[in-house]
């Protein structure tokens, strides 16, 4: 070997010698991490989805201090686990620092307290806080994330501010670099194309009132959908959402940086005269999974960008 390629070698080797890596593990809830979950109030018979739907995702982090966490744990619905997966794989990789991650149940499923430790989490069946219309965490379909850095923040008549966790409060201000003070870390702006790139369109941040940092979220249409599926018809659904999402993104850059989305879902509603995919998956399951299973056609402007 020419002392020029041992040198390129020994740079190459010094160059990726500090780049993390990470790999996430997915699991099946075992009987006794259900028991736990009944027991703690986050599990019921009357959810949407079971333990048999549900996946833990184990991931390895890194907080705010720098420091490499390999107990990092999430529970989610099992079609997404692999793409949940890869997300948290992902921030790992960009060292976006992560505070805590560990299922809902270590808080007895109270969503106040798990936000006042600052911890990332998922599924939880509960309803959207101050209604009684289920969330999506009920389906294993949101992820909350660095509640404290990403508040969620609710407003009153008079216009005035409350925010959850409290100490958020001083997050209000969302930008990272501001004169003469140190740059601030966690923010889930930062993550947007992460999350959307598997399958995670919704967030929070974009909700006029209430706004919620932390949260992202599959769509309330495809959360029942997903519940309604088997196992397996859940899984194709939701890998052929997220290639239909690359794929228009990558063909149509400028539309999608401004979030002019027309995703999978809405493809299909047109082709069978829907206006619910959901709805319609009630009335006739086979026609939504015929629809399904047909290889995705060449995506043109307008199937990608929503006007």
């Amino acid at each position: 070997m020419s002392k020029y390629w041992f040198k390129r070698l020994i740079s190459v080797l010094v160059s990726t010698a500090f780049i993390p890596v990470s790999a996430a593990n997915i699991a099946e809830i075992s009987v006794s991490e259900c028991k736990a979950m009944a027991t703690a109030g986050v599990m019921s018979a009357a959810a949407p989805v079971q333990c048999d739907r549900l996946r833990q995702v184990l991931f390895d982090y890194i907080d705010f201090q720098g420091q490499q966490h390999n107990n990092g744990s999430i529970i989610v619905m099992d079609a997404v686990a692999p793409y949940i997966a890869t997300i948290f794989e992902r921030l790992y990789i960009l060292k976006f620092p992560i505070n805590k991650a560990q299922p809902i149940r270590h808080y007895q499923g109270d969503d106040d307290l798990s936000m006042a430790d600052n911890n990332t989490s998922a599924f939880n069946y509960r309803p959207i806080a101050g209604k009684r219309s289920l969330s999506i965490h009920a389906y294993g379909l949101a992820v909350d994330i660095n509640p404290k850095q990403n508040p969620f923040v609710e407003f009153g008549e008079q216009g005035s501010a409350n925010f959850k966790p409290e100490n958020g409060a001083k997050y209000a201000n969302r930008m990272q670099f501001r004169y003469g003070k140190d740059q601030r870390q966690g923010f889930a702006e930062d993550v947007i194309s992460t999350f959307a790139d598997n399958g995670f369109l919704y967030w929070g941040g974009f909700w006029n009132t209430p706004i919620d940092y932390q949260h992202f979220q599959v769509s309330r249409n495809m959360a029942n959908l997903m519940a309604a599926m088997s196992a397996d018809n859940a899984a194709q659904f939701f890998a052929h959402y997220v290639q239909w999402y690359r794929t228009c993104k990558t063909s149509y850059p400028a539309a999608y940086a401004e979030h002019k989305v027309s995703d999978y879902t809405h493809y299909l509603e047109n082709k069978l005269n829907s206006e619910s995919l959901h709805k319609t998956f009630k009335l006739s399951p086979a026609s939504v999974i015929t629809a399904m299973q047909k290889a995705l056609p060449l995506q043109t402007a307008t199937m990608c960008i929503k006007k």
